[in-house]
């Protein structure tokens, strides 16, 4: 009987001690700016691309009615 009322002890002090260590949040306060959605754009902003007769022609390509420069090629063609 002595040995069952120990183990029952134990387990509820455990117990306390789960929950006190769970409940206490690690005392760290929480800030507003922590708590806020971020705002994220999707849209990207335009930019201007060079003439692609002026730059280098690696850098150019063309698909059927579409032309696209590729400003990596272009930048270090230049250098």
């Amino acid at each position: 009987m002595k040995n069952r009322n120990g183990k029952m002890w134990m387990a509820v002090g455990g117990i306390c001690i789960c929950v006190l260590a769970a409940g206490c949040g690690c005392g760290k306060k929480k800030d507003k700016t922590e708590e806020q959605v971020m705002e994220i754009t999707i849209t990207p902003e335009p930019t201007a691309t060079p003439a692609p007769k002026e730059i280098n022609a690696d850098a150019v390509v063309t698909n059927g009615n579409m032309t696209m420069v590729n400003l990596y090629l272009a930048e270090s063609g230049e250098k």
